[in-house]
């Protein structure tokens, strides 16, 4: 069976962990060369390394330091010197940030504004200098972009409104250049940072109409399909992947 990914070459933020690590392993699956940015999990990264070079294909991770999002366009030529190219982008790194109006001190203000919206302009804005016709950037966002959804995550909340609308400006600037851009955002994930174990999880799940938090694998997936020839019209879009919760 043909791999839909197969003589690519992804780049994903935050691929050592959660998410960003089961993007990694899907693209892998489906033939991509991925090389990937990690932060502080060196060992899962090393880890991340084995599994996805164990499908047959190309990967390497670089770490990266988000919170100074100004390097990255560095970190994003050492991959082209390494790999070539980059045909797919998929920005996934992120922090939750928690802090009422008027509590939240500025430098964590700052600081998840660097890491989940400044190293996504930072990083796209090197990359796609060089992508080619066809090429894919993927955000991934939040269904958190397009509601409140409680107290004091109005910071998380901005950043992810920014990163959709990145996206959906994105797809007009490089539409020209047939490159698509889309994002991607997820309700609630089962990862360890968000486990489907909690009393919170308890209470949450009742508001999703199919009662479960989303597995990684789901967003992944949703990554490969949008990175894969099937998608080939589709720019400019967000897709919700969050069990109906902001039907």
């Amino acid at each position: 069976m043909a791999k839909i990914l197969e003589g690519k070459i992804a780049l994903v933020t935050g691929g050592a962990r959660g998410v960003g690590c089961e993007v990694v392993r899907r693209l892998a699956r489906e033939g991509a060369d991925v090389a990937f940015l990690y932060g502080t999990s060196e060992a899962a990264a090393r880890e991340t390394e084995k599994e996805a070079g164990a499908l047959g294909v190309r990967a390497k991770g670089y770490h990266a330091n988000l919170e100074n999002p100004e390097t990255l366009p560095d970190v994003a030529k050492a991959v082209l010197a390494d790999f070539g190219r980059i045909d797919i982008l998929v920005n996934c790194a992120g922090i939750f940030t928690v802090g009422m109006i008027g509590d939240i001190a500025f430098p964590d203000y700052e600081r998840a504004m660097n890491v989940n919206l400044d190293s996504v302009y930072y990083l796209t804005s090197e990359v796609s200098k060089t992508m080619q016709p066809g090429s894919r950037i993927i955000n991934i966002s939040s269904t958190l972009a397009e509601r409140a959804g409680g107290a004091a995550i109005a910071v998380y909340n901005a950043t992810k409104a920014g990163v959709s609308s990145l996206a959906r400006s994105w797809a007009h600037d490089l539409g020209a250049r047939g490159i698509l851009v889309n994002a991607i955002q997820p309700g609630h994930i089962n990862t360890d940072m968000n486990p489907d174990t909690t009393d919170y999880h308890h209470e949450m799940v009742k508001r999703i109409p199919l009662a479960r938090y989303a597995e990684p694998a789901e967003i992944a997936g949703v990554v490969a399909f949008l990175a894969g020839p099937d998608a080939a019209y589709i720019t400019g879009a967000t897709i919700n992947v969050d069990g109906g919760l902001n039907g």
